[in-house]
């Protein structure tokens, strides 16, 4: 909090100055901040500047989240030193890559295939920086059927639960794997991406080959047969450490993840003479359209940080005024507030020309858990529901003209708000605060460290630029 500085010499409301000036603290900015000191006097027309308001902030638990269509399915388990517990599930359904097919070869029959394997390939999000949150060390993967119907159309939350059959289709003795994002995989002499390749039990296979009997199988009865897929790990097994582990993004929508059946025909001849062994395959993938969603859990106090547990599990929010923690993936959001920002209102004649919230990031963050590329920040009405601010609606496609982005050469993120607090200021909105969460919520499980309003080091703040009229 800072003293108003170059005030012109137009009268206004001195007992409201007065009491505002009362609400802001003597410390001073340095002036080139604001820049004014740079123009002659004379062509300052009535700039003001202020730095800073008072600012409260907090952490607290996000709600659930939308997770249904997304564009990547987020799987594993992992221990943040700062956040705890962190686990992400994958639901989705299964789709055939061609129309009725019935698999044997002509003059072959069903009883002519043999099963050879079975593999679950889940491609990593190449589209990502880096397709692995947190690290890469051995996970327990498991894969079990989906009973209840999936929905493509249908509103799936973070919290979701649907019916799963009780065996795990996991071959036996492949559930532990060392995810690798950066290696390609050739299958004999083909490559594909890098991929978690998990060998499934063949009993799923034979059952698709027993639906297409009776000349094919059509994409409605393959979905009623296999309704779906939830793609897991279990955090407790052995020979997991989930100091070392991470959460796998996965390319759910181009159809590089599929299940890989891998099969022989061995067509006879019609007097039995001679046999031929062909070698076949057949896909059926994840992709676009299908019914999805991934599912989220948090455990803060398996491992969190004790200043975040105070703020986001016990509702303490002292914490809140040296560092802040916001975490996407249904983990924690920031509550923001400015209490006196509708005194603002009772000086006469002033605009605002900038206001910007400054959000700098703490030096702890960054490592393995790598910082959001942007957050975003809402208004919040009486009934602390979230709305869009009209900043971000001149814009959504850029976010131009409200930022959020992360810059990485000043270590902050910042929020252009002058429309949103002029409104505030002519009386046109009320103000309940601001609510901060993390862009692409429902497809990462990136989060930061901030400072807050307080912090010994570099504050959170609010600077604003007011101006006569």
């Amino acid at each position: 909090m800072r003293n108003m500085r170059y005030w012109d010499k137009r009268p206004v409301n001195l007992v409201a100055l007065f009491f505002f000036i009362m609400l802001i603290s003597a410390c001073e900015r340095p002036e080139e901040s604001i820049g004014i000191d740079l123009q002659p006097e004379e062509d300052i027309l009535g700039v003001s500047g202020i730095d800073t308001f008072s600012i409260k902030a907090f952490s607290l638990e996000e709600d659930s989240i939308f997770t249904d269509n997304v564009v990547i399915g987020l799987i594993g388990a992992y221990t943040d030193p700062e956040f705890g517990f962190v686990k992400a599930d994958h639901t989705t359904e299964l789709r055939l890559t061609s129309s009725n097919p019935q698999f044997y070869l002509p003059g072959s029959s069903l009883e002519n295939l043999r099963i050879d394997s079975l593999i679950l390939n889940l491609s990593f999000d190449l589209l990502s920086n880096v397709p692995l949150y947190g690290s890469s060390g051995t996970q327990y993967f498991q894969v079990f059927e989906v009973l209840d119907s999936l929905d493509a159309n249908a509103e799936y939350y973070s919290n979701e639960t649907v019916e799963l059959g009780s065996e795990d289709l996991v071959l036996e003795g492949h559930n532990l794997q060392k995810p690798d994002y950066v290696s390609d995989i050739f299958i004999d002499t083909v490559q594909i991406f890098p991929a978690i390749r998990i060998p499934l039990k063949k009993e799923l296979a034979q059952r698709v080959f027993d639906a297409s009997a009776d000349g094919g199988i059509s994409a409605t009865e393959f979905v009623d047969l296999i309704k779906g897929l939830h793609i897991t790990v279990d955090e407790n097994a052995a020979g997991v450490d989930l100091s070392r582990s991470g959460i796998n993004l996965i390319d759910v929508t181009t159809g590089f993840s599929r299940l890989e059946l891998y099969y022989s025909d061995s067509l006879i001849s019609p007097d039995g003479s001679s046999r031929r062994d062909t070698a076949l395959f057949y896909d059926f993938e994840i992709r676009v359209g299908t019914g999805k969603f991934n599912r989220l859990e948090h455990d803060f106090l398996r491992g969190g940080n004790p200043n975040m547990v105070r703020q986001v599990v016990f509702g303490i929010p002292d914490g809140g005024k040296d560092l802040l923690y916001v975490q996407s993936g249904a983990g924690t959001k920031l509550r923001v507030d400015l209490p006196y920002i509708e005194e603002l209102q009772k000086i006469d004649g002033i605009a605002l020309a900038k206001a910007e919230l400054i959000l700098p990031v703490n030096e702890v963050s960054g490592g393995r858990y790598i910082v959001p590329e942007r957050l975003l920040l809402f208004g919040l009405d009486e009934n602390e529901d979230a709305f869009v601010l009209d900043e971000f609606l001149q814009d959504p496609t850029s976010f131009s003209f409200i930022d959020g982005a992360y810059d990485a050469s000043k270590n902050q993120y910042r929020f252009i708000i002058t429309r949103f607090l002029q409104q505030v200021l002519s009386e046109d909105r009320d103000f309940n605060g601001f609510e901060i969460v993390v862009q692409r919520a429902s497809t990462t499980v990136n989060r930061v460290i901030l400072n807050g309003p307080q912090n010994s080091d570099e504050k959170l703040r609010l600077e604003i630029v007011l101006t006569n009229f």
